[in-house]
């Protein structure tokens, strides 16, 4: 994974990055003495047997899984699922076909049971075992199963935390298999346990190889100077735009099986930075699709983004045209060359043309979209974001707001059943 830097700060923002540097070293040095939970996972080893046993049991016949999950529970799933074509405009991946029953939706939801239940199993995904939109999903597949004469502990497997929960004890109930989501790690920072692995397992990836990329980017923060790392240089670029005003972070991937990466990135950078009248806005993009309906913006409006280009070998690859259309006059710069060739074209293009802006962009070239390297980016963004969440002098892992909607939620459904007892 190279990062690219050269045009990623600016005279208003040069000073602040300085600064960051210096302020990250005490951070980093507290890092390295007494690594984070979420440093540590890259090592862990003691919990993939479990994993695979749980992935062949409820693989066993299936021919469809549904992750039931929301946010942090759901996303970096899928985006360890794109790696081998999961989720894309085709598929690609080998093995069940797997469904993210991310957002609540009761149409939706009702067409997903709708299909042949026989073939199809479901994991439930939830860290405090008491959110209700899963709890909701849960339910719903249990009564839908239980009415096809199925039975739900050979469909369903629960995967929560270790203390005391609705969804831990409805698993226990119905006999389904049981494992426990890591007690200190919160859901979007996830991805790298069971909450990501075990779907990554069905998709088909080397998980093992997800984790050594992961820990390759680690070892290389905790032993090298704040100037000398990208994650921590790239905390201090972010934290300086935002000193500078520019207060939206957009993260633009060139590629189909990057794009969940985006949605996962737009969750940890929103709910880990925003709090304290402090964060920045993250605005995912894809590429090429998205020079034609944002690029307009990002040149000719506010100077007020910071811009992650994100790209992957393409050349070469692909279809490429027929002698007889690429004899049209229009077409004569695609002759003879591929779909591929196009791609890497048009993110070369954009990179040049915001640097010739003035806009502030750093690229990140993935060697390939692989297990190891999509490790090593999650990794990345995920020390960057905790990086500038010292930076800004705020608790990276909580989300109260958060629950102050869920707070407000439950009551109004508590309105709702009295209404109708009434």
């Amino acid at each position: 994974m190279h990062h690219q830097f050269d045009h990623a700060l600016c005279p208003r923002s040069e000073g602040f990055y300085t600064q960051a540097l210096s302020n990250l070293k005490a951070p980093l040095g507290r890092y390295s003495e007494t690594p984070l939970p979420h440093f540590l996972l890259p090592q862990k080893t003691d919990d993939l047997a479990a994993m695979q046993e749980v992935a062949a049991r409820l693989g066993e016949g299936a021919q469809t899984l549904v992750i039931l999950g929301t946010g942090g529970s759901s996303l970096g799933a899928q985006v360890l699922a794109q790696i081998t074509g999961a989720l894309t405009i085709a598929g690609g991946q080998t093995g069940p076909h797997l469904i993210f029953a991310d957002n609540l939706d009761a149409d939706s939801y009702q067409l997903v049971l709708g299909q042949e239940l026989a073939s199809m199993r479901f994991l439930a995904v939830s860290k405090s075992g008491n959110t209700a939109e899963t709890l909701m999903q849960f339910g719903g597949a249990v009564a839908a199963l239980q009415k096809a004469g199925l039975d739900p502990a050979r469909h369903i497997a629960a995967l929560t935390g270790t203390s005391d929960n609705a969804l831990r004890r409805l698993a226990t109930h119905y006999g389904m298999a049981l494992l426990p989501h890591e007690d200190d790690i919160g859901g979007r920072f996830s991805v790298l346990s069971n909450v990501g692995l075990l779907p990554a397992i069905w998709a088909g990836c080397d998980v093992q190889a997800i984790r050594d990329g992961a820990g390759a980017e680690i070892e290389a923060l905790l032993s090298q100077a704040p100037e000398d790392n990208v994650a921590a240089r790239g905390a201090a670029i972010q934290w300086a735009h935002m000193q500078a005003g520019r207060v939206i972070s957009v993260i633009m991937p060139y590629a189909d099986r990057l794009d969940r990466l985006a949605f996962w990135y737009r969750q940890l950078w929103a709910e880990s930075l925003g709090k304290q009248g402090h964060g920045s806005l993250p605005a995912n993009a894809l590429g090429p699709v998205d020079q034609h309906s944002q690029m307009q913006l990002y040149l000719g409006g506010p100077d007020d983004k910071f811009y992650t280009l994100l790209t992957h070998p393409t050349r070469g690859r692909g279809t490429s045209l027929p002698d007889e259309v690429a004899e049209q006059p229009e077409l004569q710069d695609l002759a003879g060359r591929s779909m591929g060739d196009l791609v890497e074209a048009e993110a070369r293009g954009s990179f040049d043309t915001l640097v010739s802006a003035g806009r502030p962009v750093r690229l990140i070239e993935l060697s390939e979209i692989n297990e190891f390297e999509i490790g090593a980016v999650l990794m990345h963004f995920m020390a960057e974001t905790i990086l500038t969440a010292d930076l800004l002098a705020i608790d990276a892992f909580d989300q109260p707001e958060v629950e102050a909607g869920k707070i407000r939620a439950k009551h109004y459904m508590q309105q709702m059943s009295a209404s109708t007892k009434g």
